[in-house]
C-alpha cells in the first residue's frame, strides 16, 4: 500500500511538473513567443504582396501567382524538410529556415522583374515550412505526451495570433513608406525571431554528432514504404483532415457567402473579424483539452461538429435559408473546425518515429497540407458544376470520414494516457 501511495504521488508530481512546464516562461520564450514573431513578420508582408505585383504591371491571374507560388513552395517544402532534420538535425533547419525567409524577404526589395518574385515567394515558402518543421520535430522529441498537445496547439495558436494583427502594421507600413517596406520589416523581424530560438531554445549538447550519426544509420534502414505503411491509418486522418479544412482555409465559404447572399466587402470582413475572435480562443483551449481528455476525446466531437455544422449548411444551401441562419451556421462551423486545430499535428509529433522523425513529419505534413491544397478544388468543382449543397455534404463526409477512423481504427496516442 505504501509502494502504491508512493508511486501515486510520484505520478502527481510528474503530472504537475508537466503542466507546469506547458506554460512556463521557458515554454513562452522558446516557442510561443517565436511562432507570434514570425508570424507577424509574414502578417505584415501580406498586404504588400498584392501592390507588389501590380507594379509590375501584370494582370490578375498572373499576379495571383505570388500567392500560389509560396502556397507551393510551402507544401514541397515539406519532405526535404524532414530529410535535412533526420541528415543535419532540427536546429540547423531552425536555424536556415529564418536566416532564408530573412534573405528571400530583402531580396525582393531589390528584384527587377515578376519572374524573379515568383522564385522568392517559392523560396519563401519553403523557408516557412522548414521552420515549422524543425519546431515540430522538437515537440515530437523533447516534450512529453502530456504537454505536446498544447505546445502543437499554442504554436499554431501564436501563428494565427501574428498573421491576424501583422496586415494592419504592414498596411501602415506600406502608406507612410513604400510597397517594399513591410519586406524590409519582414526581413529583420525573422531575424529576431532567429535570435529569440537561439537564446531560449535547445541547446545542442557534445553529443548531437554522435547521436545525429547513429539516427542517421539508423534511418537509412527504414524506406518510405516501412515508415508510412505501419501508420496508413494516421496518414487516412491527416488526408481527411486537410480536406475538411481547406474549404474554411481558403475562405471559400466568405466567397460562397458573397454569391449567395451578394454580400459586400464590409459585411465579409465583419465576418472574417468575427471568425477571427471566435477561433482564437477556442484554438487554446483545444490544446488544454487534448492533454487532459486525449487526442481521441477531443478529436472525435470535434470533427463529429464539423460533420453536423457542414450537413446543415448543405441543407440552408438546399432549402434557401435566411442569411441570419447562415451566419449562425457559419460560426458554428468555424468554432468546431477550431477545436480540431494543433490536433492532427499533435498525434503526427505522437507517433512519429524516433529513428525518422524528422522524414515522417515531412510526409505527415505532405499529406495534410496536400489535402488542404486539394479540398477547396473539389468543393469549387462540386459547387460549380452541381450544387453548393453537395459541395458542403463533401466537406461534411470528410470530417465524418476522419471521426469514424479516429473512432474505429485509432488508438489512443498519448502514451502515458491512463
Amino acid at each position: 500500500m505504501a509502494n502504491d501511495e508512493g508511486a501515486m504521488k510520484a505520478n502527481a508530481t510528474h503530472s504537475r511538473a508537466h503542466e507546469s512546464a506547458a506554460v512556463s516562461w521557458n515554454a513562452f520564450l522558446s516557442t510561443y513567443l517565436p511562432a507570434l514573431i514570425y508570424a507577424l513578420g509574414a502578417g505584415i508582408a501580406l498586404p504588400a504582396v498584392p501592390t507588389l505585383a501590380k507594379s509590375f504591371n501584370v494582370g490578375f491571374g498572373v499576379a495571383s501567382g505570388v500567392i500560389t507560388a509560396f502556397l507551393l513552395g510551402n507544401l514541397a517544402g515539406t519532405i526535404p524538410s524532414g530529410w535535412l532534420i533526420d541528415r543535419f538535425g532540427r536546429r540547423s533547419v531552425m536555424i536556415a529556415g529564418p536566416l532564408l525567409t530573412s534573405a528571400t524577404a530583402l531580396w525582393v526589395c531589390y528584384a527587377h522583374s515578376f519572374s524573379e518574385i515568383l522564385v522568392l515567394r517559392f523560396f519563401s515558402g519553403c523557408a516557412a515550412q522548414m521552420w515549422v518543421m524543425g519546431r515540430l520535430a522538437g515537440i515530437s522529441q523533447n516534450a512529453p505526451d502530456s504537454q505536446r498537445g498544447r505546445l502543437v496547439s499554442w504554436m499554431f495558436g501564436m501563428d494565427n495570433t501574428g498573421k491576424l494583427a501583422g496586415p494592419v502594421l504592414g498596411g501602415y507600413i506600406a502608406s507612410e513608406w513604400s510597397a517594399t517596406g513591410p519586406f524590409f520589416a519582414y526581413s529583420g523581424i525573422a531575424l529576431v525571431a532567429l535570435a529569440l530560438t537561439l537564446a531560449f531554445g535547445e541547446k545542442p549538447t557534445g553529443d548531437d554528432h554522435g547521436a545525429r550519426r547513429e539516427r542517421q544509420a539508423q534511418a537509412n534502414k527504414l524506406t518510405i514504404w516501412r515508415i508510412v505503411t505501419p501508420r496508413l491509418v494516421y496518414f487516412g486522418v491527416a488526408l481527411f483532415a486537410g480536406l475538411t479544412r481547406g474549404p474554411v482555409t481558403a475562405d471559400l465559404l466568405h466567397l460562397y457567402a458573397a454569391y449567395a447572399y451578394q454580400l459586400g466587402p464590409t459585411q465579409i470582413g465583419y465576418l472574417a473579424t468575427g471568425a477571427a475572435l471566435i477561433a482564437w480562443p477556442i484554438g487554446f483551449i483545444a490544446g488544454w483539452i487534448l492533454d487532459r481528455f486525449g487526442r481521441k476525446r477531443t478529436m472525435v466531437p470535434g470533427f463529429t461538429g464539423v460533420a453536423i455544422s457542414m450537413a446543415l449548411l448543405a441543407a440552408s444551401a438546399w432549402w434557401g435559408y435566411s442569411y441570419p441562419w447562415y451566419v449562425a451556421l457559419f460560426f458554428l462551423a468555424v468554432a468546431t473546425q477550431s477545436l480540431t486545430g494543433g490536433s492532427v499535428q499533435t498525434i503526427g509529433t505522437d507517433v512519429a518515429p524516433q529513428e525518422a522523425r524528422g522524414v515522417f513529419l515531412g510526409i505527415w505534413r505532405f499529406t495534410g497540407q496536400g489535402g488542404q491544397a486539394i479540398g477547396p478544388i473539389i468543393f469549387a468543382m462540386l459547387a460549380a458544376q452541381v450544387n453548393y449543397s453537395v459541395a458542403f455534404l463533401f466537406t461534411a463526409g470528410c470530417a465524418a470520414c476522419v471521426a469514424t477512423l479516429l473512432i474505429l481504427m485509432v488508438p489512443e496516442t498519448r502514451s502515458d494516457w491512463s
